[in-house]
């Protein structure tokens, strides 16, 4: 899509004056529509309400990038293609600020090494895609609120919903390749994290990961870093609040 002079001049006077932290906004009809950034951190992300999502007649969606390139991130990527509209990227470097359009194309994300966003890109989201891509299961997604789990009063994620999502608890002594690994990580009132078990083979079917080599091998996306591939150690055991199996790997 092309926008006008008028346009690009009001996402250049919004990116600016919100710098050092990332601006947003909508092009209706048209017009930049400059929005509310309601990330838990502006410095380095964006979010958009969604009740002006789901209500507006949206032809792009725009935001900024300080100190960057006017190019997608892959956690960009991944919501472009979900969004299924433009996305239009103002860089910020020095008071200078460069506009591109892009538009959307189907992508997902690599299981290992893909970045880390709470909700987008977290340890659930890499079960749910782990699942799917590897053995042909989906699960269902939730919401989830940042730092739910030192909220005691806040749903339970993995503990409220793996029955549902037709998962059973089984011994630790008894893992094998695909469980789930519920754990405690840090100061926290619920179980929070969730590895996967991949056992003495680190290789995937859905995605050609470099090599990696090892007995008791697991993947997980840890907070604030990029999705790895393991060993399940002592220090990971120790940290065990169950053991999960899909009833159709028995």
């Amino acid at each position: 899509m092309r926008l006008s002079k008028t346009t690009k001049d009001a996402i250049k006077a919004h990116a600016l004056d919100t710098y050092p932290h990332e601006c947003c906004g909508l092009i209706i009809d048209g017009d930049y529509q400059p929005c509310t950034n309601i990330a838990p951190d502006t410095l380095n992300g964006f979010e958009i309400d969604p009740a002006i999502l789901v209500n507006a007649d949206i032809q792009a969606i725009v935001h900024s990038h300080p100190d960057g390139e006017p190019m997608p991130s892959e956690p960009d990527r991944v919501q472009m293609a979900l969004h299924g509209v433009p996305w239009v990227i103002a860089s910020v470097n020095q008071g200078v600020v460069n506009i591109r359009t892009h538009k959307p194309k189907a992508y997902t994300a690599p299981l290992v090494g893909r970045a880390y966003v709470h909700g987008l890109q977290d340890c659930y989201s890499l079960v749910r895609d782990y699942y799917e891509r590897e053995c042909g299961l989906m699960l269902s997604d939730y919401p989830r609120a940042v730092d739910w789990w030192e909220d005691e009063n806040s749903p339970s994620l993995y503990v409220e919903n793996f029955k549902t999502e037709g998962f059973v608890e089984v011994p630790l002594s008894d893992i094998q390749k695909h469980d789930a690994i519920i754990c405690r990580v840090g100061r926290t009132y619920h179980p929070n994290h969730a590895l996967i078990y991949l056992g003495g083979s680190g290789d995937l079917l859905s995605e050609n990961a470099p090599p990696i080599f090892g007995n008791n091998l697991v993947i997980h996306h840890p907070h604030g870093r990029n999705s790895v591939r393991e060993i399940f150690g002592e220090n990971w055991a120790k940290r065990v609040a169950m053991v999960l199996r899909h009833q159709s790997m028995f």
